[in-house]
């Protein structure tokens, strides 16, 4: 069995698996979200980008959107999809990005939350850090107890691809295990949270909750009957 080198890298395995092919009415549902939330924001940081999916749908309605991502591999696909964007490599625990400099922040679909808990809080505080006056930041995060109450193994299907998961929760984190049919693995570990607890952590940072809804819906409120959850915070 070949395993992975590292609990947070994302493998080009993944990559393909997951973000491949995803349904265009997917993306334009998530994107019309943010567009809403963030309203007439000019300067946006999609933080872990990726290979762009929401970046480059951003920056075609005319927004100064920005991708920040770790992996190289997926920077080069985000700069195919919107070469008239910027693209940097670098941490969202150090962003390389003035303070006061953004009018929003978005986080897509569990990319914050890897680090152990001092570190996650840390790295919100620099979200903050990076926002002006009144600037927004959406979380796209998974509800945990959604998620404690499904652990376990379960096939998960992609494209044809077939994808053993094994989940399961400790200390209020989840480790997940996919094993795909080549027998490589990827392995990943979130501290995960309920809109409360997420609230009093950016509160520490001078952010205030707006919003915890689910299905990118602001009719339907965060809750463990959904597997993700959007929180937007006012600076």
């Amino acid at each position: 069995m070949k395993v992975r080198p590292s609990a947070q890298t994302y493998s080009r395995q993944w990559f393909t698996t997951f973000l491949g092919h995803i349904d265009e009415s997917v993306v334009r549902g998530e994107v019309a979200f943010i567009t809403r939330q963030i309203g007439a924001s000019k300067s946006l940081l999609d933080l872990c980008c990726g290979p762009g999916r929401h970046t480059a749908p951003l920056a075609e309605q005319g927004y100064d959107v920005m991708g920040l991502d770790l992996d190289d591999t997926a920077l080069r696909d985000a700069r195919r999809r919107a070469p008239a964007s910027a693209f940097i490599r670098g941490d969202m625990r150090r962003l390389p990005l003035a303070s006061s400099s953004l009018d929003a922040v978005l986080c897509m679909w569990q990319s914050f939350g890897q680090f152990d808990a001092d570190t996650n809080v840390a790295a919100l505080a620099e979200m903050a850090r990076v926002l002006r006056p009144r600037g927004r930041l959406l979380l796209d995060v998974y509800h945990r107890d959604f998620h404690a109450a499904r652990v376990g193994e379960r096939t998960i299907e992609r494209d044809g691809a077939r994808v053993r998961e094994q989940r399961s929760m400790s200390n209020q984190r989840l480790r997940a295990v996919l094993t795909y049919e080549d027998e490589s693995n990827d392995v990943f570990d979130w501290q995960l949270y309920v809109p409360d607890e997420l609230a009093e952590l950016g509160s520490r940072s001078g952010l205030k909750l707006k919003l915890a809804c689910a299905e990118f819906d602001e009719a339907k409120p965060a809750s463990p009957a959904h597997a993700r959850m959007q929180l937007v915070f006012s600076a």
